[in-house]
């Protein structure tokens, strides 16, 4: 019988090419799947973290509010609450049920939000610093920092996902075709198969929005920590390319909060003011949203001297370069906040459902090869790492109780643990229970499943 041209040229050492990139699709599930998992699934609840701080803090809940928001009153209701403490930003409500939140430091140091009624301009309560969007920020961001390489470990999972998902393109045929065949098969293993290959065809666009975003993200940590140190185009800070010079200006010689406000609506009267920071290495710091696409709030921004009210920098997001337009819309389009809280669901659906897929695919091919005489040689190591991938994330909880201490008020010189309100700590222990269950259930299946005897 005469050999088939076409058909050796499929073949790569002996080896079919789709099996083998069948072979590394599900090599990455074993052995990134957990972190991926881990990463998906915080970055789920991240997306809708301020959502669930409105449900578990009575404080955040006001009666609806559409009318324009007093800064000026909301300020000055905090001065008056908290006289001696310092006030770091002011931030309009997310939504009309929401109040207005304002991040102080007060004279023990501890960081504070007090939340104000915009329809009152009365402090309706304070909490701890430490709140679900502060917990999965930092969790889903940089697992605490992680000694400083946090953010690397997070950010660098951009690639196995990518890498995850090209091969599953390049081994499951014609899969353009298969938007919508779900084949229930004669057993449950065939009825999930087909399910975890559906879900990821309609999960095509998310998984390349999510790698993109968090690849510039390993990019932008690569640049500030190995490169020029770099995190901004223009800032107060030395982290800026354009560094502001710093501002001294005693409190008295400072113009009234009132004033300074006025000078940055009469300056961009086509920019909805946001946030403000009255004193950011001196000077008062407005952001807001024109009318750009896609953009976080500080691409809109305005530097006042507060002596004078003279405009010191004024910044367009349409006059941003290429790349610093890039840089500031990667966060809307990462956690879904464009399009408020239609968009954030919609991305905490998506994040589920990634992390549903980092979990099942390999189980999935365990226990496909169950049957296999060498899927234990096979597997043994790579479920040692997957292991590690578990491990790795509860050991930046510690870090998270340092991170507690650091934000807590100071008492005669010492540091202490910031206050724990009772809803948040309830929701975050809650949700870290589930999530290492999980993960110690998957494994324990997995390694089950890779000890069974062949038959």
């Amino acid at each position: 019988m005469n050999s088939d041209p076409a058909r050796d040229g499929r073949k790569q050492a002996g080896k079919p090419v789709k099996p083998l990139w069948f072979d590394w699709h599900s090599w990455i599930g074993v052995c990134f799947g957990l972190m991926l998992f881990t990463i998906c699934w915080s970055g789920a609840f991240a997306a809708l973290s301020q959502e669930f701080d409105w449900l578990v803090t009575p404080s955040a809940r006001v009666a609806s509010f559409s009318g324009d928001i007093d800064f000026s009153g909301i300020f000055d209701a905090v001065k008056q609450y908290f006289p001696n403490a310092r006030i770091e930003f002011l931030q309009e409500p997310l939504y009309s049920v929401f109040p207005a939140s304002v991040d102080v430091i007060t004279v023990q140091g501890e960081r504070r939000i007090v939340h104000v009624d915009p329809a009152t301009l009365k402090v309706i309560g304070t909490q701890s610093i430490f709140t679900i969007e502060r917990f999965f920020r930092e969790y889903h961001e940089a697992l605490f920092g992680f000694y400083g390489a946090g953010k690397f470990i997070v950010t660098a999972c951009a690639v196995p996902l990518i890498l995850a998902m090209i091969s599953a393109l390049l081994f499951y045929r014609r899969w353009w075709y298969r938007f919508f065949e779900l084949r229930t098969g004669k057993s449950s293993v065939s009825f999930w198969s087909s399910l975890h290959k559906l879900a990821g065809l309609w999960s095509l666009w998310f998984v390349v929005l999510i790698s993109l975003t968090g690849g510039w993200y390993l990019f932008e940590e690569g640049r500030y920590k190995l490169g020029d140190g770099k995190f901004a185009d223009v800032d107060s800070f030395p982290l800026a390319v354009n560094v502001l010079p710093k501002l001294q200006t005693p409190p008295d010689q400072r113009l009234p909060f009132h004033d300074l406000l006025v000078r940055a609506q009469t300056t961009r009267p086509d920019m909805h003011i946001t946030g403000i920071y009255p004193n950011r290495g001196g000077y008062f710091y407005v952001i807001g949203q024109a009318d750009d696409i896609l953009v976080r709030d500080r691409a809109n921004k305005i530097y006042l001297d507060p002596r004078t009210g003279e405009v010191v920098f004024n910044q367009h997001a349409d006059d941003l370069s290429a790349y610093w337009r890039w840089s500031d819309m990667a966060d809307p389009l990462h956690f879904g906040t464009f399009g408020g809280l239609v968009t954030k669901v919609l991305w905490f659906v998506f994040g589920l459902v990634l992390a549903g897929l980092a979990l099942s695919g390999a189980w999935l091919h365990l226990k496909k090869r169950q049957r296999s005489r060498k899927s234990g040689i096979k597997w043994r190591g790579t479920l040692m790492m997957a292991g590690v991938f578990t491990l790795l994330p509860l050991a930046s909880l510690p870090i998270m109780w340092v991170y507690l201490v650091r934000i807590g008020p100071k008492i005669d010189g010492h540091r202490q643990l910031a206050e724990l309100p009772i809803g948040v700590t309830a929701f975050v222990g809650l949700w870290l229970l589930m999530t290492f269950s999980i993960k110690l259930i998957w494994l324990w299946s997995c390694y089950r499943l890779n000890k069974v005897p062949p038959e």
